[in-house]
């Protein structure tokens, strides 16, 4: 199925310097609200509906929240950045025997500096530089598709444990957007049998330069339906708050740091957000993060849902799978 749209979730490119600026120093007091997943996990009475009430109404509003209390065990999240600085630590030229591949989607493999292209369909600022970071990305393996993994004993197991413990998490969430929506509790379940699961283990170095449309990764939207981020004690990310200003993310211990994607906004007519953020690391230190992308898998129909619209308010979007989304959204044409 061919892409057409007829409207753009990323919104308007920014070529001028005072919408820029306010990308760059971000000042906005306003709040990153944070949603209690115990009384959901726990199977509290009416805690699913409670749940999806206030995750309906962060969606809706600012697309970006802190999570706690969502049963991961911060060993197993500081073991996982234990293994990601292992790693970033090794010689390049170690690194770059396990260069980026691409494989209809699949994506596995390390990226240097400086060296991501940029995305011309995810583009916010006109005319970046590319972004100044490095990561191994590692995918949900099946069907034949491996990753690329580092020679560095329990490297693998560590990174795979996380990686199912954040697939149990993004799965739990499924019948909270049906509660959210109205729709039967295994709605979105069909679409999520081979889900796409993407893990990047990233790190930016300091960044001496701010200003001049150089970033750590430039200001896009993401384009799964959510993203876990973990962060360490560096701050560094930026995310537009609903005023229109930018604000600098806090670090609180505890919590995963998510928001809502592109696929989100095309289920839902634009109900819920995908909410633009960027990074720049303007600390004397490293920065690391472990962001997680989890969205349908590639056959998938993202077609307006029907609760969420009507005579009043028609579909926004054309029908298009997630795969011709995911295609578009990284500039690549249709194999």
């Amino acid at each position: 199925m061919a892409l057409t749209q007829t409207r753009d979730p990323r919104g308007q490119i920014l070529d001028d310097d005072a919408s820029i600026a306010l990308i760059d120093n971000p000042d906005s007091t306003e709040e990153i609200p944070t949603l209690d997943f115990g009384p959901y996990l726990d199977g509290r009475p009416g805690g699913r509906e409670a749940v999806a009430a206030h995750l309906r109404e962060i969606t809706m509003t600012v697309g970006f929240f802190y999570l706690k209390n969502h049963g991961i065990p911060q060993s197993l999240i500081d073991a996982v950045f234990a293994e990601s600085k292992r790693f970033h630590a090794i010689p390049l030229e170690k690194k770059a025997e396990l260069s980026f591949v691409d494989t209809d989607g699949f994506k596995s493999g390390y990226i240097g500096f400086a060296t991501e292209k940029r995305k011309v369909n995810v583009n916010i600022v006109a005319d970046t530089k590319p972004n100044i970071y490095e990561q191994i990305t590692v995918q949900r393996e099946g069907a034949g598709n491996i990753n690329r993994w580092p020679e560095l004993p329990g490297f693998k197991e560590t990174v795979n444990e996380y990686h199912r413990a954040i697939e149990k998490l993004a799965r739990s969430f499924l019948p909270l957007w049906s509660t959210s929506l109205k729709l039967p509790l295994d709605f979105f379940d069909r679409w999520f049998v081979n889900p796409h699961l993407q893990l990047s283990l990233l790190h930016y170095p300091p960044q001496k330069e701010v200003g001049n449309r150089q970033y750590g990764i430039a200001p896009h939207t993401d384009n799964a339906m959510m993203t876990f981020l973990a962060q360490e004690n560096i701050p560094g990310l930026a995310v537009r708050m609903p005023s229109g200003r930018w604000r600098a993310v806090d670090i609180v211990p505890g919590t995963l740091l998510v928001n809502t994607g592109n696929a989100l906004v095309r289920w839902t007519n634009e109900l819920y957000l995908s909410t633009k953020h960027r990074v720049i690391n303007t600390s004397n230190v490293d920065r690391y993060s472990i962001p997680v992308f989890f969205g349908p898998q590639d056959d998938t129909v993202l077609e307006v849902l029907p609760p969420c619209k009507s005579e009043d308010q028609p579909s926004l979007y054309e029908p298009v799978t997630y795969g011709d989304l995911r295609r578009w959204y990284y500039n690549k044409p249709k194999t």
